[in-house]
């Protein structure tokens, strides 16, 4: 049984860890531009947009596209402005590689740590962290329930035994 609590416990804290997290780091997620290069396809622009975490493209005009950008880190953004598929940015620092959040456009997305977090990064990977947590106090707590209803039965069936026992011997 103390395992099943371990279970539960670690499930719990890290559920509640993930949400005081997301609590704590949640802002809004900044708007973009960037440009990309003559011959750039389309899937490779997708993977592109994967890789360094651009969502909600629009397409104003040409390759020129808006994104709102989820991971803001420094290896992140520079890694987007060297990349030689990228002909231009904009509302990106190009010299610090950082976002000048005077100027910054908010999105209506939000972004939080886990964004900026290499395993975390993907949506797939955060809520597969979830269930893991989630079927860990289940599982944890099955198992607690379960060796409580064991131990009352066989607190039962110890009482009914000893019951024939005095029966038994009163005969």
């Amino acid at each position: 049984m103390v395992r099943a609590a371990v279970m539960v416990l670690i499930g719990l804290a890290g559920l509640v860890s993930l949400r005081v997290a997301y609590d704590l780091t949640r802002e809004p997620a900044p708007a973009i531009r960037v440009r990309w290069r003559d011959g750039t396809t389309g899937l490779r622009r997708g993977w592109l947009e994967w890789k360094y975490r651009l969502v909600e493209p629009a397409a104003p005009e040409g390759l020129s596209y808006s994104y709102v950008l989820l991971d803001t880190s420094t290896g992140n953004i520079r890694a987007l402005v060297k990349d030689p598929e990228v002909a231009d940015t904009g509302d990106i620092d190009r010299e610090k590689f950082d976002i000048p959040w005077a100027t910054a456009q908010d999105s209506r997305r939000w972004m939080w740590v886990a964004d900026r977090i290499a395993v975390l990064r993907q949506p797939l990977a955060r809520r597969t962290l979830v269930v893991a947590f989630l079927l860990m106090v289940a599982a944890g707590a099955r198992r607690i329930v379960a060796a409580v209803r064991w131990r009352e039965r066989a607190r039962a069936v110890r009482d009914r035994l000893h019951r024939l026992a005095m029966e038994h011997t009163h005969e």
